[in-house]
């Protein structure tokens, strides 16, 4: 019932966006609320409408930063859904976008097309290529927890290609930075 009463406030609120002529205010309600909130509930095929919707608003605004993040909500979506094959070309798109100027979303969209490589046997070498790419940018951007994640995504690739030792490295280099980190929580 929740929910309910919340879809029927985000559909008064495009209403008056919608009078307002606002449709950069549409697009964002559509896609942050009404399409999550489908995906929250389960809903999962109704959710790509509104970001389609979303999508269009942002071309017709010319803002190719937020078109981009829609298109990667959608990619993610059709993941959820088993549709991964049509993913990939929604998040090189996404990506085209984010090299503008977005090095840190480009970084994370990497890391999404390399994730759904790696579930494809046949492209683990061309994961393992993007996630490398992927750590560039992180230690370009100094942003060491997400250096360590991907350290993590790549030595879970090294295992399953059976290189071992050269994955372990991996993990140990990616403690240095969780381990800062584990000392000052524990108080020590």
């Amino acid at each position: 019932m929740r929910w309910t009463r919340r879809q029927k406030l985000h559909q008064e609120e495009l209403t008056v966006y919608q009078a307002l002529g606002d449709q950069r205010e549409r697009a964002v309600t559509l896609g942050d609320i009404i399409a999550r909130i489908k995906v929250s509930k389960g809903e999962v095929d109704e959710a790509p409408k509104p970001h389609q919707e979303e999508l269009t608003a942002y071309q017709a605004l010319g803002d190719q930063r937020e078109r981009a993040v829609t298109l990667g909500d959608i990619a993610r979506i059709k993941v959820s859904k088993g549709e991964v094959d049509e993913a990939p070309k929604l998040h090189q798109e996404e990506l085209t976008a984010y090299r503008l100027g977005d090095q840190a979303r480009a970084a994370v969209t990497l890391g999404d097309i390399a994730r759904i490589k790696v579930s494809r046997a046949a492209e683990v070498d061309e994961a393992l290529k993007l996630h490398q790419e992927e750590l560039t940018v992180y230690q370009a951007l100094g942003d060491q927890r997400e250096r360590a994640v991907t350290l993590g995504d790549i030595a879970r690739i090294k295992v399953s290609k059976g290189e071992v030792d050269e994955a372990l490295k991996l993990h140990q280099d990616r403690l240095t930075v969780f381990k800062p980190w584990a000392t000052s929580a524990s108080g020590r």
